[in-house]
């Protein structure tokens, strides 16, 4: 199959410790059902994903992260598409002290 266009990366709202990864399925598929492989910082995360969205938790806040998705069928891998996202910053925690 072709390459997966417009990769989306972002982080939720609201959230420090995940990204949401979305894209639009390659127009040449080869005729045959398509899956994809993602990759975070060259670790695969997920495989045989037949959706076009995936989130991952557990991620350290305010750090950017290299993504890569791959199309593949029965006829092997196919193209890929990349980019980057970052974690949101954690929030700033207030601790008032009083003194009597």
């Amino acid at each position: 199959p072709g390459a997966p266009t417009k990769l989306m990366i972002s982080p939720p709202s609201g959230s420090c410790d995940q990204l949401m990864v979305t894209w639009t399925a390659p127009s040449n598929t080869g005729g045959l059902p398509v899956k994809y492989k993602v990759y975070t910082d060259g670790t695969l995360r997920h495989s045989m994903i037949t959706t076009m969205t995936t989130t991952w938790s557990g991620l350290t806040a305010n750090t950017q992260y290299t993504v890569r998705v791959v199309a593949f069928n029965d006829l092997g891998d196919g193209g890929e598409v990349s980019g980057t996202g970052r974690t949101r910053p954690q929030g700033i925690v207030l601790i008032l002290l009083m003194f009597y």
